[in-house]
């Protein structure tokens, strides 16, 4: 990963000391602190992040790894050990800490920040978008953690690679709590892949922030909701907005609907072949 952040000895591997040299009188490249230099292309986070003596880490670095990671303002930081006893706030993971190697921490080493670092629902949400994004699988996570503590190893537990997206991980961690049993990416005639199916009729359907704005989208999704209900479910369509910032309400909506039996319906299983009309 090119993160516009080097040390010097990266940076002497790249163009020789006199082109260096002239890049920091003309501004091109900015000291950052010592040993550390940045182009004014970088990101301003891992600008700020090493200027402050450490390194991107945890959640910040695995966003930048293309990870879905839930919302939040912090800036992940961690540094050597002494630079981490100076700066309480920042990340840390178990044992001593790795050296800095690059200005953003290696998926591994963010993963295991992480894991001390984010609540259990977010760590679960992250480790299945890894898994989701083919970087790692269940096994890589499971070795990965092994002599972890135990309450790490039932966090890890929870993990499910099936989800397409963080915020269906987080429906589905919300739901479980509630004693709810929601069966993810099921299939139904007609209807096609729905992201949960609750009982026999209940289907929860999460939008993404991005896919589920489009037009095309927007129409595709009204006409499955159409077609399920012709065929006796009960189709649920939750927003981002919804899941991430107003689950206190949504969430007890959801259990009301399961208290009235409306996931136990009688639904229409058309023969193989058929097609609505």
């Amino acid at each position: 990963m090119d993160t516009g952040v080097y040390r010097w000895g990266q940076l002497t591997e790249r163009a020789p000391r006199i082109e260096l040299r002239h890049a920091i009188a003309d501004g091109t490249l900015v000291r950052l602190r010592r040993g550390w230099y940045a182009l004014a292309s970088a990101r301003n986070e891992t600008v700020h992040a090493v200027r402050a003596g450490g390194v991107l880490s945890c959640a910040s670095a695995l966003r930048m790894h293309g990870v879905w990671v839930p919302p939040a303002d912090k800036l992940h930081i961690r540094g050597n050990d002494g630079a981490s006893r100076e700066h309480p706030d920042w990340c840390r993971q178990s044992g001593r800490q790795p050296p800095e190697l690059s200005a953003v921490d290696d998926l591994l080493t963010a993963l295991r920040h992480a894991s001390r670092c984010l609540s259990p629902e977010d760590f679960v949400v992250v480790c299945d978008s890894v898994i989701n994004l083919g970087l790692m699988t269940g096994s890589d996570l499971a070795a990965e953690f092994a002599g972890g503590p135990r309450r790490l190893r039932r966090v890890l537990n929870r993990v499910d690679g099936r989800a397409e997206s963080g915020i269906e991980t987080m429906v589905r961690l919300r739901l479980q709590a509630e004693h709810i049993r929601a069966r993810p990416q099921a299939v139904i005639p007609l209807v096609g892949r729905v992201d949960f199916l609750i009982g026999t009729s209940l289907i929860i359907e999460v939008d993404g922030a991005a896919f589920h704005l489009s037009t095309d989208a927007y129409e595709n999704d009204r006409l499955r909701d159409l077609q399920a209900h012709a065929l006796g479910y009960h189709p649920v369509r939750l927003t981002y907005t919804q899941v991430v910032y107003q689950w206190s309400s949504v969430g007890p909506l959801i259990v009301e609907l399961v208290r009235r039996g409306e996931h136990m319906r009688r639904v229409d299983v058309p023969p193989l072949g058929t097609t609505l009309t």
